[in-house]
């Protein structure tokens, strides 16, 4: 290492590494060597590689999968290039995050939770305008992209519109598909979004540290019918994914941010 560059060394060994990413020393696709090799190679412990390498993966140039290694990214912007698009003139122009990432071009899949059949519970009566005992069909899980968490999502849609939602594999299906064949897919929408710090629960099933950043978005849909068909609570890392709001701006023209 450089004595003179007087850089804490986790920050050194984070500029080595980039400069090889965007050099293409090391290609996109490909696996770097093991924190034990770099730790050797470079003369320092393997705590400083990892945040090294900590540091890189939130700059998007580096992603790590579970029990192979890490990898270089095959694209190197700082972030993914998705932008959700939070309309808060236009009721018609939300879409899911499955329908998003496919638009961008962006791989993605999901892993399911859990499942169940909520019944009796006034709070999701209520956000889904219920009144009688059908119940409420709960689906948790948790979106990846390179086999990276970047967001955890629980739906809950009125049971008697989907009675057979609990047979349906939503690791390979589209939520808004199968809304869609029953139709009484959301094409209105409300929503609220927050920036809040990640709890234990939300740090643990995205991989991050307690007290990191997370978009966190409520959105109600609404069919063509005008029935109330989504309650969702939405829980994105802020660092990983871009979001655009369309605002009402002046003599009724759009602004988006």
């Amino acid at each position: 290492m450089n004595n003179l560059y007087h850089a804490p060394l986790y920050i050194q060994i984070e500029d080595l590494l980039e400069k090889k990413i965007l050099s293409k020393k090391y290609l996109p696709g490909s696996k770097i060597p093991s924190e034990r090799d770099l730790a050797r190679q470079y003369g320092v412990n393997r705590m400083t590689v990892k945040k090294a390498i900590d540091s890189l993966k939130k700059k998007g140039l580096l992603y790590r999968k579970q029990g192979s290694g890490t990898f270089v990214t095959s694209v190197t912007p700082d972030k993914e290039n998705v932008y959700f698009n939070l309309s808060f003139t236009d009721k018609n122009s939300n879409s899911g995050i499955s329908e998003l990432l496919t638009k961008n071009g962006i791989h993605f899949s999901n892993e399911v939770v859990g499942t169940d059949l909520i019944t009796g519970n006034a709070f999701f009566n209520e956000k889904l305008k219920l009144n009688d005992e059908s119940g409420v069909f709960a689906l948790h899980r948790i979106r990846e992209i390179k086999e990276q968490p970047f967001a955890i999502e629980y739906n809950y849609l009125p049971a008697k519109l989907f009675p057979d939602a609990s047979q349906v594999d939503f690791k390979n299906v589209s939520l808004y598909d199968y809304m869609d064949s029953k139709k009484h897919r959301p094409v209105h929408f409300s929503q609220f979004i927050q920036i809040i710090p990640a709890l234990t629960k939300e740090a643990r099933l995205l991989k991050i540290k307690k007290g990191d950043l997370l978009y966190y978005i409520i959105y109600y849909g609404y069919d063509e019918q005008g029935n109330a068909v989504e309650y969702t609570e939405s829980y994105l890392i802020s660092e990983e994914l871009n979001l655009q709001f369309t605002l009402g701006g002046i003599l009724g023209e759009k602004e988006t941010y």
